[in-house]
């Protein structure tokens, strides 16, 4: 499934507004379990409460009414699951091949000529979830916040690099206004990063902002906050915090609303039906067809979950349980706990991406770590073969960090160089980085004369064959005369160890394997997920100037190529930067990978219809909402 039209977009997207702006013709059916709120007149007739054109989504077959959704959660922290399930929605949204940009809130849009000025056209009509109609003012409020320094957050609103303003035209339509070209505009917002705009509702959150309330700093005080800002943090946060799906009072637009907020210690997460939501099935039924939504939250790893799977008592779920190890598992209990698997094609290149801090701040280390032939040295020592038969029974093939075969973007030469398990060379790349002398445990000694170790920070909860894999490395690496210590940790410490900048290595999964145009953190210092380059893509995007370091000319001439794939006019034209861009990357070799990530599944009940027998699975490109679970329902 080549991906060679994905920035292809505009017709495309020009004929896809117009067809769905046609909207149903048929009668509007509702949800059985709301009928007596309506008679009883605590809620207003289903006509009313759809906008004049909703949205219409279409499943293999015309579903029912009722049922819960079942699924799990690793963790109080879980916000990523919930994001990619129920909160995807942005003013546009990709279709299901991951190809096209279609309209969601905003029902059409126009692109000036030099790519500076998006005009959208909300569709009318559409509601909150208390009621309360989503108008081009809750889009002005959301850029007036993330763009407030009090309450700023990094994102395309507040990007420093290309400053943003909105021009609000009436209720309906509004434009946001770029100072430089922004040619992948609609990709960014077609992606997660689109509900930045449309998750802050402006009645609701306006109360806790002094502009608003001039009582909003001593409201925030009585409430035991510090200041307004960590108050309005509290009650709305951005897009996909965690604490954005702890409060049950803040509205939405999702397919369901929170019933049991996500916390610290919770054990089960449940939604309920928006009576509000904005879209319908082909006849003009409203959706969701699925009334509520059960979230099980396992606090003690994720062999819960999967126990739950195996016993029938998850209906869809990919995301924690599709490992590997399980596979057999789930293969064989397909009869008896009654579902099957789906195919989930990953969008990530690679099983583990080696990211050594090149912005070290001990100047030995950050020497070394700057050294090709020690990057390289580690990847020929490593028996990449060894790690995909033990820990991926032989799924899987050795890979660097690289655009995957079914992106166009897919580069043999970049994917393979390296991957070779050769002792000799990498004894010859060690001495070519000076690393000549060994101590007792034959360990290398850098040039203060310490060991060279290599603490690696981990997340095993989040996958458990880091470890795995991890500790083959270990051994192959002592081998090799390099240590490397296993740094087991949780999220937040992880994310908190980067600006601080205090760590020698982190590793994750290789995301950009198909979107490597949108996501090419691996490919030059692009965002705070280059970890191995976060000070220098601080510069880049001109943030934490406190710790942004001036990168070295190969990077900046990467970025200036990237800022130049931003301003050009057509995909061909951004194609070819990108491929300078790679170039570039398979030139200087900043991180290391070890192998392609295999094919994944999901766990799909029987009598769930209108699930996806196949799907992508990416954070930009969320799963399963961007596959519709609104049409899904129970036989």
């Amino acid at each position: 499934m080549r991906k060679d039209n994905f920035f292809g977009l505009t017709a495309a997207v020009a004929m896809a507004a117009m067809m769905a702006a046609a909207g149903p013709a048929l009668a509007q059916q509702q949800a059985p379990s709301l009928d007596e709120l309506v008679s009883s007149g605590a809620l207003p007739p289903v006509a009313e409460r759809l906008p004049s054109n909703p949205l219409v989504l279409e499943g293999e077959s015309v579903g029912k009414y009722g049922g819960t959704w079942r699924m799990g959660l690793n963790g109080g922290g879980d916000n990523g699951l919930i994001v990619k399930t129920v909160a995807y929605e942005g003013l546009v949204r990709y279709d299901h091949e991951w190809k096209t940009v279609l309209p969601n809130l905003a029902e059409s849009w126009e692109v000036s000529p030099d790519a500076k000025e998006y005009t959208f056209k909300l569709r009318e009509g559409v509601k909150w979830s208390d009621g309360t109609p989503f108008t081009t003012a809750d889009i002005a409020f959301a850029v007036e916040m993330y763009q407030d320094p009090d309450y700023a957050a990094g994102s395309w609103m507040d990007n420093k690099n290309n400053p943003m303003t909105i021009k609000v035209i009436d209720d309906f339509n509004f434009t946001f206004i770029f100072e430089k070209p922004n040619g992948m505009f609609l990709e960014t917002i077609a992606g997660v990063d689109g509900i930045h705009a449309t998750s802050l509702q402006k009645n609701y959150c306006s109360q806790f902002h002094p502009t608003y309330n001039e009582n909003a700093e001593a409201d925030a005080k009585a409430a035991g906050f510090d200041s307004w800002a960590l108050y309005l943090q509290d009650r709305c946060a951005w897009g996909w915090e965690t604490i954005r799906f702890a409060n049950p009072d803040l509205p939405s637009i999702y397919a369901w609303v929170i019933e049991t907020p996500l916390t610290a210690n919770a054990q089960r997460v449940t939604w309920k039906r928006n009576p509000y939501y904005w879209k319908t099935d082909a006849e003009g039924n409203q959706l969701p067809y699925i009334d509520n939504l059960d979230m099980r939250v396992s606090q003690g790893g994720v062999e819960e979950l999967t126990l739950a799977a195996l016993n029938g008592e998850i209906d869809f779920q990919e995301r924690h349980i599709a490992t590997t190890t399980n596979k057999p598992l789930f293969f064989d209990g397909q009869e008896a706990g009654g579902y099957h698997l789906g195919e989930v094609i990953p969008s990530a290149s690679n099983t583990l991406v080696l990211q050594l801090n090149l912005n070290h701040l001990d100047p030995v280390k950050r020497e070394l770590y700057n050294n090709k032939d020690f990057r390289i040295g580690i990847s020929h020592a490593i028996d990449r073969q060894e790690i995909i038969d033990v820990v991926f029974t032989g799924q899987g093939e050795p890979f660097q960090v690289a655009p995957r075969p079914e992106s166009q973007f897919y580069d043999e030469e970049l994917a393979k160089q390296y991957t070779e398990f050769d002792p000799d060379a990498a004894a010859e790349h060690f001495a070519a980085a000076g690393l000549t002398e060994k101590n007792g445990d034959g360990i290398y000694l850098m040039s203060d004369g310490n060991p060279a170790k290599i603490t690696v920070d981990v997340i095993s909860a989040l996958r458990p064959e880091w470890i795995d894999m991890l500790e083959i490395m270990q051994l192959q690496l002592a081998a090799a005369g390099v240590e490397i210590e296993l740094n087991n940790i949780d999220r937040t410490l992880f994310y908190e160890k980067r600006p601080a900048g205090e760590f020698d290595a982190q590793v994750w999964a290789g995301d950009g394997g198909i979107e490597a145009l949108q996501e090419p953190r691996y490919y030059f210092p692009f965002s705070d997920e280059s970890v191995w380059a976060y000070r220098w893509a601080q510069w880049f995007n001109g943030t934490r100037p406190e710790i942004a370091e001036e990168p070295v000319d190969w990077a900046k001439q990467q970025m200036d190529l990237y800022n130049q794939v931003r301003a050009a006019g057509t995909p061909e034209e951004r194609a070819d930067l990108f491929n300078q861009i790679l170039a570039i990357t398979k030139e200087e070799f900043p991180v290391i990978g070890v192998s392609l990530m295999p094919n994944s599944y999901s766990i799909i009940r029987n009598n769930l219809k209108n699930a996806p027998e196949s799907m992508f699975n990416a954070w930009l490109f969320p799963t399963p909402a961007s596959m519709d679970p609104p049409v899904w329902y129970f036989e």
